[in-house]
């Protein structure tokens, strides 16, 4: 999984961790990722956590089930038309720029010294 949103989105970045870890928790508790639009996305960014959630969820622009709001928030809205379920994840930024630990490891990534 995160070796092909990886390869998919170009780079590994923090960004893209974030999406990875926002479709797991959607795939969890909402079920299995979109064939068709059965699933919706409402992403309020166009941040490289977007490219995690278009492959993994099946959520896309090309079949209209990826649904950009430019609000410039980490905050995603995903609907189950099939279960009537919805899921809203809102990420606090803040919350990681107080915790040394990823501080050290964020910059490791930069520097593409993470192992």
């Amino acid at each position: 999984m995160i070796e092909n949103a990886i390869r998919f989105h170009g780079h590994q970045c923090p960004g893209l961790a974030d999406g990875i870890r926002v479709s797991e928790v959607v795939l969890r508790e909402l079920g299995k990722p979109a064939r068709d639009e059965e699933m919706i996305a409402i992403v309020e960014n166009n941040s490289c956590g977007v490219d995690a959630i278009q492959l993994l969820t099946g959520c896309t622009f090309g079949k209209g089930n990826l649904i950009f709001r430019d609000y410039g928030k980490s905050v995603y809205t995903f609907i189950n038309r099939e279960t009537n379920k919805a899921l809203r994840i809102s990420l606090n930024k803040e919350a990681f720029d107080t915790d040394e630990e990823h501080r050290t490891l964020f910059a490791k990534v930069r520097n593409k010294t993470a192992t």
